[in-house]
C-alpha cells in the first residue's frame, strides 16, 4: 500500500509544473508535502474528535452507573489508545511519504 501511495505523490510531483503552467523547480515537491501535511492535520483532528468523544460518553457513562466506573474507564483507555495507535501509523506513512519526494 505504501507503494502505491508514494507512486501517486510521485506521479502528482511530476505533473504539478505542467499544472502551474510550467513552472519548474521545486513548486511540485512543495505541493506534495503541503498535501501530505494537510492530510496528516486532518487524520490527527480527526483522532482528536474521536478520542475526545469516547472521553465524554464515558463521563456520561460513570454518571449513570458509578458503579461501573472501572469496566468504563478501561475500556475507554482501551479504544482510546487504539485510536492513538492509527494516528501514529499515519503520521510515520506521511514521514515516510516526504522522504519519498525529494
Amino acid at each position: 500500500m505504501l507503494d502505491i501511495l508514494a507512486q501517486a505523490t510521485n506521479e502528482a510531483v511530476k505533473m504539478a509544473p505542467s499544472l502551474l503552467g510550467g513552472q519548474g523547480g521545486n513548486v511540485g515537491i512543495g505541493i506534495g508535502a503541503a498535501g501530505i501535511m494537510i492530510g496528516a492535520g486532518l487524520g490527527i483532528a480527526g483522532a482528536a474528535r474521536g478520542i475526545g468523544n469516547i472521553g465524554g460518553s464515558a463521563v456520561e457513562a460513570i454518571a449513570r452507573q458509578p458503579e461501573a466506573k472501572g469496566s468504563i474507564g478501561t475500556n475507554m483507555i482501551i479504544a482510546a489508545a487504539l485510536i492513538e495507535g492509527f494516528t501514529f501509523f499515519g503520521l510515520v506513512i506521511g514521514m515516510l511519504m516526504m522522504n519519498k519526494l525529494s
